[in-house]
């Protein structure tokens, strides 16, 4: 089966902050393997099933002092942020609120932001409607890795470059005016997919 990994991206500001939580390049990933997403970041993880998470979007700008260190909790909405760097993040919400800060899973968090080093590779990915999926997958309740794979190789494989060229620039990426189809295609492509010969 499929899995995915995307590294936290560490502003060099942050590594030390990050060190005394524990938390370090090795231990602040993204994963998901099969139909299971798990972050870890130092000591903290959240884990939870692909299809729990409802929405994704892409923030960034944070204040230093809101997200330099140790996770952060939100006291408006319980969201956790595991942050490694101010600049770009993205924000999952979860259909069912997650353990992360306690153990023992009395408090949850309907939301985590992340900041991953290919922001806009995990948004393309995660940012499925649910018809897309189900045309790969045929168990709504069991999103896996190689389903959101197929269905975002699908998509991208549809669109024109023009349109392809949009997308990439509402996820970030620049330099992109130049760029052919296929070239486009593999920006917004996670690591590891590859289009379908044809589609599908």
């Amino acid at each position: 089966m499929a899995s995915l990994q995307f590294p936290l991206r560490f502003h060099p500001a942050f590594r030390l902050p990050a060190l005394v939580f524990g938390v370090t390049e090795r231990r602040a990933v993204l994963r998901i393997d099969d139909d299971v997403l798990h972050v870890q970041f130092g000591l903290w993880s959240v884990t939870t099933n692909v299809s729990n998470i409802a929405a994704v979007s892409l923030t960034g700008g944070f204040a230093w002092p809101k997200v330099i260190g140790p996770p952060h909790l939100s006291f408006a909405d319980r969201g956790l942020t595991f942050a490694t760097n101010p600049d770009r993040a993205v924000c999952m919400r979860f259909r069912r609120p997650v353990r992360g800060l306690d153990p023992t899973g009395v408090l949850r968090h309907p939301a985590l932001t992340v900041t991953v080093a290919e922001a806009h590779r995990l948004m393309e990915l995660l940012d499925r409607p649910s018809q897309d999926v189900a045309r790969v997958h045929s168990d709504p309740e069991t999103v896996t890795a190689e389903d959101l794979i197929e269905a975002t190789a699908d998509e991208l494989s549809s669109l024109t470059a023009s349109e392809l060229r949009a997308r990439a620039r509402r996820r970030g990426i620049r330099g992109v005016s130049r760029r052919r189809k296929a070239e486009l295609v593999e920006l917004l492509l996670p690591d590891g997919g590859n289009p379908p010969p044809g589609g599908r």
